[in-house]
């Protein structure tokens, strides 16, 4: 994504960031990357500016970044519709019994579907009903709804047994005129629930799948922060870096790296110091997803698991895996020969 001077924000934080390179050394590596890739290298601005960054050819073009992402040979149709919808995907994962949260139900603007069939919701008091049947039925102590068409964290909330009333009328209007996904809350492993309890903190694992082989290209963890219920960086969370071949955790985190990318060693809410955390169940965890691109063979995807006291589980599969955010995050990822068998493809 071309970083534009209309907006304001990021010329801002580009601007005042002590951490920037000289001026004379950033006009020569803005010249550097013009000539050499032939577009204006706006994307430096975002991030390859900071001192900290040696190494600026590895990272990702715009260009290049969009021609990834627009390949038809690594995002096919048949496969990005199952994981865009984040209903086609519970459906799909619980068909072919591939660990998920489980589906209590969906709507379609009023029509709510739910274990008793197909029920029309059309004032509060008759959705606080259904949903006090629904815990009194099954074993589930929260729900977890997410829009079917929205991303980064966007419209999603959490509903227990003890802020049903408050948080029904809260969200009802949301609710009866849009589509969502109803699913399980899951329990997330006490070693994670230590560093933040309350989002469930997922890893962000990229595949590329070639004639039957999966590799995975990189991986990363995001942790809600400040209250929030969701882990996405667009959030307020902070994302970081993981050590694959022993599954630990990078000594830095940011905080909205397309905004400057402020940088921490610890979780805010808890301080809990992040380097060399060991991920629970990671190399299960690196299973799951070889098993899934199995499942939905896109040539390009970005798993996000989750991890429960008793193993790794999926909650989505992204098409657009973010792919900015794995370029800081790994240091620049033409400096990976997966990336660049992924590349070569296109």
């Amino acid at each position: 994504m071309a970083i534009h001077f209309t907006n304001p924000g990021r010329i801002k934080v580009f601007l005042k960031d002590p951490k920037k390179k000289g001026i004379l050394k950033i006009l020569k590596e803005v010249f550097v990357l013009w000539t050499t890739r032939k577009e204006v290298p706006m994307y430096y601005f975002k991030h390859l500016y900071k001192k900290e960054v040696k190494n600026y050819k590895d990272y990702l073009s715009t260009d290049l970044n969009n021609r990834i992402q627009r390949s038809p040979k690594l995002n096919k149709q048949e496969y990005t519709s199952i994981l865009n919808n984040k209903l086609n995907f519970a459906l799909y994962c619980e068909k072919h019994k591939l660990a998920t949260p489980k589906l209590i139900g969906h709507n379609f603007g009023k029509s709510f579907f739910l274990e008793n069939g197909i029920c029309e919701i059309s004032t509060l008091n008759q959705l606080m009903q259904a949903y006090e049947a629904i815990f009194q039925s099954t074993p589930a102590k929260a729900i977890f709804f997410r829009p079917l068409s929205l991303y980064g964290g966007k419209g999603c909330f959490k509903l227990s047994k003890e802020n049903l009333q408050k948080k029904l009328q809260l969200e009802y209007e949301n609710l009866i005129s849009g589509n969502y996904a109803h699913t399980e809350v899951i329990a997330q492993h006490p070693e994670i629930n230590a560093i933040y309890s309350k989002s469930i903190n997922t890893l962000r694992i990229l595949t590329h799948m070639e004639n039957g082989e999966v590799d995975i290209i990189t991986s990363s963890m995001r942790f809600g922060a400040k209250g929030n219920v969701v882990d996405n960086t667009s959030s307020g969370g902070l994302t970081i870096g993981i050590n694959q071949k022993i599954g630990t955790l990078k000594q830095t985190a940011y905080f909205d790296i397309e905004f400057g990318g402020e940088q921490t060693n610890k979780h805010p809410d808890t301080d809990f110091v992040l380097q060399n955390f060991k991920i629970p169940y990671y190399k299960e965890a690196c299973k799951l997803v070889k098993n899934a691109s199995k499942h939905i063979p896109n040539g390009m995807v970005g798993w996000d698991v989750a991890i429960t006291p008793y193993g790794p589980i999926l909650i989505e599969g992204n098409e657009d895996p973010s792919l900015y955010i794995s370029d800081i995050l790994e240091g620049g990822l033409l400096k990976n020969s997966k990336m660049l068998k992924m590349i070569a493809r296109i």
